[in-house]
């Protein structure tokens, strides 16, 4: 196809992912006429829900944190019209031997644990305690890993197990790879906008009072927020192209003058690259090759999710929260999202997603031990599945691991800024994307671009 040459915008978005979304919605509130890209045929990237024979599953499972004042919450008080509404998210649980016990936020709850032996909450406690204070005193120590912190305490296989399947779950890579700190934020030990050390007690006071009541689940699914940024755009202010891939960025004298892609050219003075950092090299020459090889430490992990429509409500999965299994070589996380909106699944039936990390072998491979896992821990679950239904994706575009910085919103060409969840390492998921946009937002206000 012959490539046309088409108008100017006041900003180009590239990707229609929640940051990009977000992105887009932001500056279209702030005036600014703006043209989104996206490759594929539907917005949202992994904040979609689809239906599947009568079941309403998200793209993997979702817990949105920090909802009372974080910063999806202050993106939403500035610019949404149309405001999701959260179910409040409940507790986190660990499962074992065919029971669940709350998951241990506080040293309390920690000394009830008896997962564990009684020797090992000791060491869980002592290391934790160790952690947060290091927080405020020492925070080169936070950036070892969580295995390099905890080995001095000599800690059982099975606690182990517990610290790598969390790790996992906070950060994408194993204790082996995930820096302290990064536990300590994920559990509401820290504060990662925090940047100075005047909270020391304040964040010893959480480790006996820690609660989630600010976490929550978007009721008619994840779409919900992603529909929710859609109809809050200005549709005078945005224009989506979808099915259109960007190839490079048209840039002079080191400064964004637009984008082509594989369809058309199109030119504005502000662009928000919001695809995978990894692939910004492969858009622009205009990149030196240390930034690049920072890029390239940048690493993904791929996830499995099986969602199971069943026959009937189970008690063991009758609770208000998500749940953990880690004794295995197969951990999952896991969330019963019918619980929270019933409309996901049908009358009297019910919906629970079922999560894991591929750390190596095949899908096929993965996809059958994680069944094993989940008919070991539940018994009563295998003859109720009525629907199966399977999903890999990659749920953070990198993993928070140690040895790894994240590029700033702020890239090295002029007016070229960087959003998604390989731009800011604080929380996860759209918390994460959040977080990442008001920073690019900062950094455009400060330039004086918007």
């Amino acid at each position: 196809m012959k490539k046309q040459r088409k108008k100017s915008y006041d900003a180009i978005v590239i990707g229609a992912g929640i940051s990009g979304i977000l992105s887009a919605l932001a500056l279209s509130k702030e005036g600014k006429k703006v043209l989104i890209i996206e490759k594929d045929s539907i917005a949202g990237g992994n904040c979609r829900t689809y239906e599947v024979n009568g079941y309403h599953v998200d793209t993997g499972p979702h817990a949105i944190t920090a909802l009372a004042q974080g910063p999806l919450k202050q993106l939403i008080n500035q610019y949404f019209t149309i405001v999701p509404r959260f179910f409040p998210i409940g507790n986190y649980f660990v499962r074992d031997k065919n029971k669940l016990q709350e998951f241990p936020l506080t040293i309390m709850q920690l000394a009830k644990f008896d997962i564990l032996p009684k020797k090992e909450r000791l060491i869980m406690s002592s290391s934790m305690i160790d952690a947060v204070a290091n927080f405020s005193l020492n925070r080169e120590v936070l950036d070892k890993s969580i295995y390099e912190f905890m080995k001095k305490y000599k800690p059982a296989e099975k606690t182990l197990k517990l610290i790598d399947t969390i790790s996992y779950f906070l950060s994408g890579k194993s204790m082996k790879e995930t820096p302290t700190w990064r536990i300590l934020g994920g559990s509401g030990y820290i504060d990662e906008d925090d940047k100075s050390n005047k909270k020391h007690l304040k964040t010893l006071i959480k480790f006996t009072k820690n609660n989630y009541s600010s976490q929550g689940y978007p009721l008619g699914g994840i779409q919900s927020i992603t529909d929710c940024a859609i109809n809050s755009i200005p549709k005078n202010n945005a224009t989506f192209r979808m099915n259109e891939k960007v190839l490079e960025l048209i840039t002079e004298n080191n400064t964004i003058k637009g984008v082509q892609t594989d369809k058309n050219i199109y030119y504005s003075d502000l662009v928000i690259y919001s695809g995978f950092m990894k692939n910004l090299p492969s858009l622009t020459k205009n990149l030196a090759n240390k930034y690049k090889e920072e890029l390239e430490k940048l690493h993904q992990t791929k996830s499995l999710t099986i969602w199971f429509g069943l026959k009937k409500k189970l008690p063991e999965l009758s609770y208000i929260g998500s749940e953990i299994y880690f004794d295995t070589d197969t951990p999952y996380w896991a969330i019963p999202l019918s619980n929270f909106d019933a409309h996901l699944a049908p009358k009297n039936k019910q919906l629970v997603g079922f999560s894991t990390i591929i750390k190596n072998g095949s899908q096929e491979d993965r996809i059958k031990k994680l069944k094993k896992t989940i008919f070991k821990a539940i018994p009563g679950i295998e003859e109720n599945i009525e629907l199966e239904h399977i999903q890999i994706t990659i749920p953070e575009k990198a993993a928070v691991s140690t040895g790894v910085k994240f590029p700033s919103p702020k890239s090295p060409i002029k007016n070229l800024y960087l959003v998604g969840t390989d731009t800011d390492m604080r929380s996860m998921g759209i918390t994460r994307a959040s977080y990442s946009v008001i920073e690019a937002l900062k950094f455009m206000k400060d330039d004086g671009v918007i």
